[in-house]
C-alpha cells in the first residue's frame, strides 16, 4: 500500500521592519540563544565585601578582555568598521564610572553578591533607557543587556554565547539576537536573519547594515509559527517574510535577486566622484552623523564632509553633561577623517523638545516651543562655553565648523557669535591652537529665521536648511504626532516659499545654503531643492549613492525649470499635487529612478 504524499505545507507573508537591504532565499535555522543566566542572590558578610568586591573586579576585567578581543579582530579585518564601534561602546559601558560606583556600593554598603549588584545595576540602566522618548536611545536597552549578560557569563566562567554550528546556508530566525548573538553568526552559513523584536535603530540592525547581512526584525511571532528547515524568502528591503513559497513565487525572487544586483552596481559606479550634474554644475553631497559612526562608513557611502553632526547624542548617550574632553575627543575624531573641502558642521547642544536630559531639561508644557537649543544654550553659557571650545580646539586638527540650531532672532544669533569669539580669545591666550577663520553657520528651522534670512545671513558664513523642523513649525503640525501626520508637507506651498526666500538671501549675501533635512535624501525633493538654488544635500549616508546617481543624469536647466514650474503653481496646486508633479518629471528625465526607488527607498520623503 502506497504512502499518501506529504502535504504541502501553505505559503504566507509576514510583514516586518526593514533593518537590513537585500533579498535572500533558504532554509530556516532555528536560533535560541539561551543567554538567560540564573543569577545568585545572597547577603554577605561585612568582612567578605572586599574579597567580593575583587570577584566583581575580576568579572570585569574578563569581560573587557573578551571585548577587546572582539575589537581588534574587527580591525584586523576591516579598520575602523563599524562592527567594532559597536563593541567600543560596549567597552565604554564596562568602564562607565557611574555604574562602577553602584556595582560596589550594592556590594560594599547594600552586603549583596557581586552577581546580584551587577545583575540589580543592569535591570536599573535597562528600565532608564526603555522608558525615553528618543528610538535611538531606547534601543540601546539591547546593548545594556548585552554586556550584563556577558558579565554574568564571566562570574560562572563562560565564555561569551557562541553560535550553534550549521550544516548549509541558512536564513536563521530568532525571537531576538543581541550584539554578540550578531557578530558570532558564522558569516559564510548565515544568509540572513529575521527577529520578532527589534527596531531598525538598534545596534543588531547597525551590525547587519554593515556585516552586509539582510534583515527584518520586529516580525512578532516568526520563531513561534515557523519551523526548522522551512523555506522562506526574505526580503530585507520592504521588511517581508514569505514562508513556504511556490514555485512561481520563487521564480519571480530569484528575477528581484539578481535585478537588486545589477542595480546595485550601478549605483556603486562613480560612488567616489564627487557629484556634479550632466551639465558639470557640483553638488556637495555629505552626510548627517552623530558621535559613533565611524568615519570609513561615511565616506564608502561617498560623503564629502558631514553637513550636520548631531553632537546632542554625547549628552543624551550618558544622560549627563559630557566634559570638554570628551566632547573634544569626539569632535576630533569626525573632523580629522576629512580633507579641508570636505567641512564637518557640528551642530551645537540641541536638546529640549522630545530630546530631554535628566538633570538638565527642566519640565515645561510644550517643549518644542520652550527653552530648547541655542536658547537652552544662552542661558546655560558654562555649557555653551565648553562647547565651544572643544570645537574650537577640534579645528586645528581638521575642517570642523560651529552650527546654531533653532535660531529665531539676530539677537540670539549675535549673542552667540560673540561667544565664540570669547572663547576663542581664552584659548589664544592660553596658547591653544585652534582655526582662528573657523566657519559658523545658523540653521534655518522656523519661520522667523526664513522670514529674517537676510539680516540672518549679515552674520554667518553659511545656512544650512532643517526641513524636519521647518515643516513641523510652519504646519504647526508635531512630526511625531500619527493624528497630524497628513500635515507633515514639505512641499506644501508655505515651506517653499521660505526655502526661497532663504536661497534669496544667501545669494544676495554670497553664502551657501544648504539642506541637512531628512528631505534631501528624497530623490524628488532632492532634485526640487536643487533647481531652488541649494547647491549642498546633507543625508543620512546610505542615501547617498541614490542622490548622486539622479542628479548625475540631470542637468541644472532641468532642475531650475522643475523649480519654475513648481513657483508658478504656489497659488494653485496642493503639497500632493506638487509632490507628484516632481515625481513625474524625474521620471521624465531618469526613468530608472522608479526601479531604484523599489528596491533601496522608501516612497516619500523620510522625515
Amino acid at each position: 500500500m502506497n504512502s499518501s504524499p506529504e502535504k504541502k505545507k501553505p505559503m504566507f507573508t509576514l510583514g516586518g521592519l526593514a533593518a537590513s537591504r537585500g533579498f535572500v532565499t533558504g532554509p530556516v535555522f532555528l536560533f535560541t540563544s539561551g543567554r538567560d543566566i540564573a543569577v545568585p542572590e545572597y547577603s554577605i558578610r561585612p568582612e567578605d565585601a572586599i574579597a567580593e568586591l575583587a570577584r566583581y573586579h575580576a568579572a570585569r576585567a574578563e569581560t573587557k578582555r573578551q571585548l577587546l578581543e572582539i575589537v581588534e579582530d574587527f580591525n584586523r579585518r576591516a579598520p575602523g568598521s563599524s562592527e567594532a564601534d559597536v563593541f567600543t561602546n560596549h567597552l565604554q559601558m564596562v568602564d562607565d564610572q557611574t555604574m562602577i560606583t553602584e556595582c560596589t556600593k550594592r556590594i560594599s554598603e547594600n552586603l549583596v553578591n557581586a552577581e546580584c549588584a551587577v545583575y540589580r545595576t543592569v535591570e536599573k540602566y535597562r528600565e532608564l533607557f526603555s522608558q525615553m522618548d528618543d528610538p535611538y536611545l531606547r534601543e540601546r536597552v539591547r546593548d545594556i543587556e548585552d554586556v550584563g549578560q556577558r558579565m554574568l557569563r564571566a562570574f560562572a566562567g563562560k565564555d561569551s554565547a557562541q553560535f550553534p554550528k550549521l550544516s548549509e546556508p541558512a536564513v536563521v530566525i530568532a525571537d531576538d539576537l543581541t550584539p554578540s548573538d550578531t557578530v558570532a553568526l558564522p558569516r559564510d552559513l548565515v544568509l540572513g536573519f529575521a527577529t520578532d523584536r527589534g527596531s531598525v535603530t538598534s545596534h543588531v540592525s547597525l551590525l547587519a547594515r554593515s556585516l552586509g547581512i539582510p534583515a527584518v526584525v520586529g516580525l512578532g511571532d516568526a520563531s513561534t509559527r515557523l519551523h526548522a528547515g522551512d523555506r522562506v524568502l526574505l526580503d530585507g528591503t520592504n521588511g517581508a517574510l514569505t514562508v513556504n513559497p511556490d514555485e512561481t513565487t520563487c521564480r519571480e525572487f530569484a528575477n528581484i535577486i539578481e535585478r537588486e544586483r545589477e542595480l546595485r552596481a550601478m549605483l556603486d559606479d562613480g560612488r567616489d566622484i564627487p557629484c556634479a550634474m550632466k551639465c558639470g554644475r557640483r553638488i556637495r553631497l555629505a552626510a548627517n552623523a552623530h558621535p559613533g559612526i565611524p568615519v570609513q562608513t561615511l565616506r564608502g557611502f561617498g560623503a564629502e564632509g558631514v553637513g550636520l553632526y548631531r553632537s546632542e547624542y554625547l549628552w543624551l548617550g550618558s544622560g549627563e553633561q559630557p566634559s570638554e574632553e570628551v566632547q573634544f575627543k569626539a569632535y576630533s575624531d569626525i573632523v580629522s577623517g576629512f580633507r579641508e573641502n570636505e567641512p564637518v558642521a557640528i551642530r551645537v547642544l540641541d536638546i529640549g523638545g522630545d530630546k530631554q536630559v535628566e538633570g538638565m531639561s527642566a519640565y515645561e508644557e510644550n517643549p518644542f516651543l520652550g527653552n530648547r537649543s541655542i536658547r537652552y544654550l544662552l542661558s546655560h553659557r558654562d555649557v555653551f562655553r565648553a562647547q565651544l571650545r572643544a570645537i574650537l580646539r577640534a579645528s586645528a586638527l581638521g575642517p570642523a565648523e560651529v552650527m546654531y540650531p533653532m535660531v529665531a532672532t539676530v539677537e540670539e544669533l549675535k549673542a552667540a557669535n560673540a561667544e565664540l569669539e570669547g572663547e576663542k580669545a581664552r584659548l589664544r591666550l592660553a596658547g591653544v591652537p585652534f582655526n582662528e577663520n573657523i566657519r559658523c553657520g545658523a540653521m534655518i528651522e522656523v519661520p522667523s529665521a526664513a522670514l529674517n534670512s537676510a539680516a540672518l545671513a549679515r552674520e554667518v558664513d553659511f545656512f544650512s536648511m532643517g526641513t524636519n523642523d521647518l515643516v513641523q513649525y510652519t504646519m504647526a503640525a508635531d512630526r511625531g504626532n500619527d493624528e497630524v501626520a497628513y500635515l507633515y508637507q514639505p512641499t506644501n506651498p508655505a515651506v517653499l516659499r521660505l526655502v526661497d526666500m532663504t536661497v534669496a538671501s544667501a545669494d544676495a549675501a554670497g553664502i551657501p545654503v544648504a539642506v541637512c533635512g531628512e528631505t534631501a535624501s528624497d530623490p524628488v525633493l532632492a532634485l526640487l531643492w536643487v533647481g531652488m538654488g541649494i547647491k549642498e544635500l546633507s543625508m543620512s549616508a546610505s542615501y547617498l549613492p541614490v542622490i548622486k546617481k539622479v542628479l548625475r543624469e540631470i542637468t541644472f536647466e532641468d532642475a531650475k525649470a522643475l523649480a519654475d514650474d513648481v513657483r508658478s503653481r504656489l497659488d494653485t496646486d496642493t503639497a500632493a499635487a506638487i509632490y507628484s508633479r516632481c515625481r513625474e518629471y524625474l521620471l521624465s528625465k531618469e526613468p530608472a529612478f522608479a526601479e531604484i526607488q523599489s528596491y533601496f527607498m522608501h516612497d516619500g520623503p523620510e522625515l
